[in-house]
């Protein structure tokens, strides 16, 4: 019984220590996936991720995520709130609904338009190659005699020509 006991307590004992570390961790996560989410909201209009901003803005909102995270807010109740009070063009990335879905589909779609552009393109090409009248090949020559005669023609236009 003592053996179970002391097995229970260390089990208990291990797993406050590591979630008493996870936790921090785990906020730090959310604080970094915050500020990937949110655009800068500075003063100088900066238009960066807030991850990447430099402006002293940045510090003064990550103290703020920190507060809200600390309060008990979650991940998607704090974005919520930084919509609520600047609207989506706060949002580092678009919504996948309404309007905003426009943005996550138009550049598949032009790459998939300019795909089939390029095909169409490149099959009229080949088409107009192929088009091009070849010179049938007799049996009794009758090729190769009128290459020779236009063959002659060209290099006797090319004697007669002064430079």
């Amino acid at each position: 019984m003592k053996k179970l006991f002391r097995c229970v307590s260390a089990s208990i004992l291990v797993s406050g220590l590591f979630f008493s570390v996870a936790a921090p961790v785990y906020a730090g996560a959310i604080l970094a996936d915050l500020e990937n989410a949110l655009m800068c909201k500075c003063d100088d209009k900066c238009g960066k991720v807030l991850v990447n901003c430099t402006c002293d803005t940045k510090h003064e909102t990550r103290k703020t995520l920190a507060k809200h995270l600390e309060s008990g807010l979650t991940f998607d109740q704090v974005i919520k709130l930084y919509v609520d009070e600047y609207g989506e063009a706060v949002l580092s990335a678009p919504t996948k609904n309404g309007f905003n879905l426009t943005a996550w589909i138009t550049p598949f779609a032009a790459l998939l338009a300019g795909g089939f552009g390029i095909r169409k393109v490149l099959q009229s090409w080949i088409r107009k190659n192929e088009s091009v009248p070849q010179i049938p090949e007799n049996d009794d020559g009758s090729a190769q005699a009128e290459k020779n005669k236009y063959s002659s023609r060209l290099k006797d236009d090319l004697d007669n020509l002064d430079i």
